[in-house]
């Protein structure tokens, strides 16, 4: 079993700070997890810790809201789900190191822009009032499937998900726990679903698994820790302060893509 331990400890490290982030902001542990890892360790071996990272993380949150879990808004978008992963793995399979970097680059500046108009949800939900939408459930499929392809490629599967839970916020249709609680148990399905098919692929290995297993301690240590300083610190400012830090990353793994040969 081949293990580089230095790199171990950063990658335990770096998803501290990034649990530490989601548990101020209520988001953050994908970006920054998949941001930051592939700038000293290969974006597929980044993906398939953070993927086994994912299960325990989605499943600690969602204990914590599941008596606002519905099934049917989790049972629809993971129709779509089992359609878009396999085409994501495909293109993981596929991708070399560099263009991995350039797709989880774009990925992550799209996920700014999702998740800085969510922010603004007040102003879309006063466009809604009024108006009676309802997405229905193709919409659903049709997020599950981009959020499938998205984590499959490049384990960053919430933008779709955001998108379509904002819309359903705004719309009044969900409240922000019942919210919570679907996103959870979806990431808390998908994860699994990601693991399943690396492993049969041949990409989850012994040594990955073990680095996980290191990292999970430092997953539990920052999400309490960052519930802590949440009672402290204004969160609109540090969300802000995320936000750009994530969109300067995003620009990191874009230039030094374009650079490497």
């Amino acid at each position: 079993m081949d293990i580089e331990w230095l790199q171990t400890l950063y990658t335990s490290l770096v998803i501290l700070v990034a649990s530490a982030v989601h548990g101020i902001a209520g988001f953050g542990l994908a970006q920054v997890t998949m941001g930051v890892m592939p700038l000293f360790r290969s974006p597929q071996s980044a993906s398939v810790i953070f993927s086994i990272v994912a299960v325990i993380a989605n499943f600690r949150v969602w204990w914590s809201v599941r008596e606002d879990f519905n099934w049917r808004d989790w049972i629809v978008p993971v129709i779509g789900l089992a359609a878009g992963m396999p085409i994501g793995i495909y293109f993981f399979e596929q991708w070399d190191e560099q263009t991995l970097r350039i797709a989880i680059g774009i990925v992550l500046l799209l996920a700014v822009v999702i998740i800085a108009t969510m922010k603004q949800s007040d102003a879309v939900k006063n466009w809604l009032e009024g108006k009676n939408l309802n997405p229905g459930w193709p919409t659903a499929v049709i997020a599950g499937a981009l959020a499938g392809l998205f984590g499959g490629a490049v384990a960053i599967p919430g933008p779709p998900m955001i998108l379509y839970g904002t819309f359903m916020l705004a719309a009044g249709l969900w409240e922000s726990s019942r919210m919570k609680a679907t996103f959870t148990a979806f990431f808390g399905t998908l994860m699994p679903y990601r693991v399943a098919s690396v492993i049969y692929t041949g990409d989850a290995t012994a040594s990955l698994a073990v680095e996980a297993a290191v990292a999970i301690p430092a997953l539990l240590i920052g999400a309490w820790v960052g519930i802590k300083i949440y009672e402290r610190v204004p969160r609109d400012t540090f969300n802000w302060i995320v936000l750009a830090l994530l969109t300067v990353n995003a620009g990191v793994l874009l230039f030094t893509s374009g650079g490497s040969e």
